[in-house]
């Protein structure tokens, strides 16, 4: 009974959790969709590890998979940014930045600080940023060791136009990359809004059914399975009911996220 109440604990805290924006760097189109660089000096920019470096490059600045985002060095000034789409933070109770990356340590900290990578984020979908981190931040490290970094974006929850960006600033500093982008938060639950909804059959075969004990007006429905990864979003325009189609999914415990004028409700069901 103590492991099986453990586990129900652990599910719903990890139903809890959304990954909110994600890139691995691993896709055939330079940059990613939604994201953006630029560069100060052309011949200077963003760019797959496999394409700016040559194979002894490749093996030094790789992170994970088959290649990583990276920029080389140059002995001029250069500014150049890789930023993020869009997303929104609204309804979250609080959110994380996670990134590795590899970077020089001789010739961005001590004893040549000629460059700076700068972890920063936007509210107003990149007009003004706020910079939350750079490498001296880290302490010591040693050169091209892969560093994983966690940066706290729960002072940012409740905006819905967040990006994110990498801005390499230096002249004759270091070539580095980053890989491995995840932002993630949890969900703000309203429990007593929760507890007016049913979902049924519970577990389900083709069809879910969302009922409401009230007239708050659903806005939209999300199904988020147990690695806290969204599988689909219905929008729902204000219905006060919804059907949602789950033939599509595979067997297994799920949540689904129903988001609505007055917050959010959270729903636990089985699909068979």
């Amino acid at each position: 009974m103590k492991k099986l109440l453990l586990s129900l604990t652990l599910l719903v805290s990890l139903f809890g959790t959304a990954q909110v924006l994600t890139e691995d760097f691993q896709g055939t189109t330079w940059p990613p969709t939604g994201w953006d660089a630029t560069t100060l000096v052309p011949t200077r920019p963003w760019g797959f590890t496999t394409t700016i470096f040559n194979a002894s490059g490749q093996a030094t600045f790789n992170i994970t998979g088959g290649k990583s985002a990276c920029i080389a060095w140059i002995a001029q000034d250069n500014d150049a940014a890789l930023t993020s789409p869009s997303f929104s933070l609204a309804g979250y109770s609080d959110a994380s930045w996670n990134f590795n990356i590899k970077i020089g340590y001789e010739y961005q900290v001590d004893p040549f600080p000629n460059g700076d990578l700068l972890a920063r984020v936007s509210i107003d979908g990149g007009t003004t940023w706020t910079v939350l981190w750079a490498e001296e931040d880290y302490g010591v490290y040693t050169d091209y060791e892969t560093l994983a970094i966690s940066l706290d974006l729960t002072p940012y929850v409740g905006n819905s136009n967040v990006k994110i960006q990498f801005d390499y600033v230096g002249n004759d500093a270091d070539s580095l990359s980053v890989d491995d982008v995840v932002v993630s938060g949890n969900l703000g639950v309203n429990e007593v809004l929760s507890s007016s909804f049913t979902t049924f059959p519970n577990p389900v075969n083709n069809v879910l059914n969302i009922k409401n004990g009230n007239t708050t007006a659903i806005n939209s429905v999300s199904i988020v399975d147990i690695n806290g990864r969204t599988i689909k979003t219905v929008a729902a325009n204000g219905t006060e009911d919804i059907a949602v189609n789950t033939s599509d999914l595979q067997a297994g415990v799920y949540m689904v996220n129903i988001e609505t004028e007055a917050g959010k409700a959270v729903k636990k069901f089985i699909k068979n």
